[in-house]
């Protein structure tokens, strides 16, 4: 089986210009459901590179 995830580049909001990325748990529960399953799996986002991180989703699994 194969996975493609895909996750954004967007790393700010609007004009106020706050942080924003992937929600990391959005993104590891799926993950480790499908390499669990043995899947193999591909990251990608719409600009290449790693995608940004959204600094909250980091305080909220501290």
């Amino acid at each position: 089986m194969n996975i493609l995830i895909v996750m954004t580049s967007h790393d700010s909001l609007g004009e106020g210009g706050g942080k924003t990325g992937i929600w990391l748990e959005e993104f590891a529960a799926p993950y480790y459901v499908f390499k669990d399953a043995k899947a193999t799996i591909t990251l990608a986002s719409p600009k290449g590179g790693q995608p940004p991180v959204d600094p909250d989703s980091e305080k909220a699994v501290s």
